[in-house]
């Protein structure tokens, strides 16, 4: 059945009562016949309609005339129809943040997620949608999957849902979803808050399944290396419109400190400690309330992984230098036995371990001073935080092997060579002719230089994570496989590829990584005050698919139909007309 848009349009239909009176109330003039008119001065001329009522009637030229005004009506109400019988294509765009875990209720425990994930299982069951997409909404937008209307598909699909994210960036997310699902597509949010701004697409409809609730979380924890020792800073947060005392309990080792703390309404508590590495983990933790992720804490010691490094310099100067940006750095442990990165002055250098970096630096006697430009490449590891400005740098002219780092004009300063993972680098510097050296550049060089060489040896990259974020392992060996065990004790194989594995943590707790050779543990935690902040949660449904601006992606217009047969009908009643004249 078609469907009008425009329905107020009929209101025209109330001609045909007025068409139906004037073929009511017009005289009929009878036939009389006289054998001359000669007699009849005054011929008067017949009038059309009168005040004296007739039985009704129906010449054709009424029927077309009450034909022409049901027709025209009919257009003017803008009758859509259905543009085939195929369902109608959606994608459910998921807020996959933490605090779609909130849950406790006036009725009972359930949390956003669950309510959310109901409600959308209830609208497929219609069978009205085909295909129906899923796209999680968090940092970046990602493809949950695709299924049909089934129950059983929908539900494997949800079972991975899991609202591990630190946010959720649901504009990025939507206008991904129309790109994935086409113009015909229609979009559905699901979120624990109101949309921020009027829904005015017809095609997307927002439902949220948050409520207002107090909290009080951790909202943020760090952990950073000092020698021996770790130093530990955690918020704590009162996210709610009154005071309120939260039981905070911190485990070090095998030793708990409970305590009590008293806030005020939206006021945050830093707690500073020092422990030593040899303590292992911390955990701290708060009691129960609306949401239960923020209120525990994981940290694992940031030890910084040490590089070895051999000094083989005969030129006592660059010797000095090199020592001296050397120090600057905790990471490094000066060694000769396998060492890891070789700095050597030497001509011809030779390094038995097939794992060993080098940097050559080259004290060449044609060297030319240079104030620049210098062209460095922003996105190499080296040259973070350099700044060349004002700086003059020695170097020959001849050519050198690798893709350049950092030039002067077409000269180059620092090359890489990529030796499948082990690089051979080369540094011009003349130091009595540069003065690069005596800038924080040459520090800082070196420091790059120390920390790409530690993040690419063996272990976590970093041992703790927010909720959400990436680890990124690096293993020994040519492993084909690690094994991981996620915080819920499951279970699985994880491709190496180019000598790393990476994980997305998108649940709070420890994951365990087996290797071949080690073990190694991750944290993750779900620190972010706008997320714990459940103050502006909300319930509600907005945004409306049956307007007629919706209707006409999925409907075809009828009005050119109706207009070509009115055409017609008007034709038929002028050559009707004209014929009934004539005679």
């Amino acid at each position: 059945m078609p469907v009008f848009t425009f329905p107020i349009a009929f209101l025209a239909l109330l001609a045909v009562p007025l068409l139906v009176a004037i073929y009511w109330l017009r005289n009929r003039a009878r036939e009389r016949r006289v054998s001359s008119l000669m007699f009849w001065m005054d011929v008067r001329q017949r009038w059309e309609g009168g005040r004296r009522i007739h039985r009704l009637q129906m010449p054709l030229l009424f029927v077309l005339e009450l034909l022409a005004i049901v027709l025209l009506a009919a257009a003017a109400a803008k009758p859509l129809i259905r543009a085939g019988d195929a369902a109608k294509p959606l994608v459910v765009v998921l807020d996959d943040s933490f605090s779609m875990q909130a849950g406790k209720l006036a009725g009972g425990e359930d949390s956003s997620r669950n309510r959310a994930a109901r409600a959308v299982e209830s609208e497929l069951r219609s069978n009205r949608y085909e295909p129906v997409r899923f796209v999680l909404a968090g940092e970046t937008p990602q493809v949950l999957g695709e299924a049909s209307s089934s129950s059983e598909q929908v539900k494997r699909l949800l079972q991975n849902w899991k609202c591990g994210a630190a946010t959720a960036k649901l504009d990025e997310a939507i206008a991904f979803a129309f790109e994935l699902g086409g113009k015909r597509a229609r979009v559905l949010v699901v979120s624990d808050h109101a949309p921020q701004q009027e829904i005015n697409d017809s095609r997307l409809q927002w439902w949220a399944f948050g409520s207002s609730l107090p909290n009080i979380g951790i909202v943020n924890a760090t952990c950073s290396a000092r020698g021996e020792e770790e130093r530990v800073m955690l918020e704590i947060a009162n996210l709610s419109s009154q005071s309120a005392t939260a039981n905070l309990t911190i485990e070090t080792g095998n030793q708990q400190t409970p305590q009590s703390l008293t806030l005020a309404a939206n006021e945050s508590r830093r707690i500073t400690l020092t422990i030593k590495n040899s303590a292992g983990k911390l955990r701290a933790w708060l009691g129960e309330d609306g949401l239960s992720v923020d209120n525990q804490v994981v940290l694992l010691p940031e030890s910084s992984k040490l590089v070895r490094v051999d000094l083989r310099l005969g030129d006592a100067g660059l010797k000095e230098l090199v020592e001296k940006a050397v120090e600057t750095s905790p990471q490094v442990r000066l060694i000769s036995e396998k060492p890891e990165l070789v700095i050597t002055d030497s001509a011809d250098v030779k390094v038995a371990d097939a794992e060993s970096w080098t940097l050559q630096l080259l004290n060449e006697k044609d060297a030319s001073s240079y104030l620049g430009p210098f062209v460095v490449d922003k996105a190499h590891p080296l040259t973070e935080g350099l700044s060349l400005g004002g700086v003059v740098w020695a170097a020959g002219k001849s050519e050198l092997p690798g893709t350049p780092i950092i030039t002067a004009g077409n000269i180059a300063l620092l090359t890489d060579v990529d030796r499948a993972g082990r690089h051979e680098l080369r540094l011009r510097l003349r130091p009595e002719l540069s003065t690069v050296q005596q800038t924080p550049n040459w520090p800082i060089l070196i420091s790059n230089l120390i920390a790409w060489r530690a993040s690419v040896a063996p272990g976590l990259r970093q041992p703790n994570v927010r909720l959400g974020g990436e680890a990124t392992l690096v293993v020994d060996g040519d492993p084909q496989s690690v094994t991981l065990t996620d915080p819920e004790q499951n279970s699985r194989q994880l491709a190496v590829r180019d000598g790393a594995v990476t994980v997305k943590a998108d649940l709070a707790g420890e994951y365990n990584f087996v290797t071949q050779t080690a073990k190694y543990t991750l944290a993750a935690n779900a620190i972010s005050r706008e997320e714990s902040d459940l103050t502006n949660a909300a319930s509600g449904r907005w945004g409306n698919w049956a307007n007629a601006t919706s209707l006409e992606w999925e409907y075809r217009s009828l009005v050119w139909l109706l207009l070509i047969v009115v055409l017609a009908v008007l034709a038929a009643h002028a050559w009707l007309a004209n014929r009934q004249n004539a005679a």
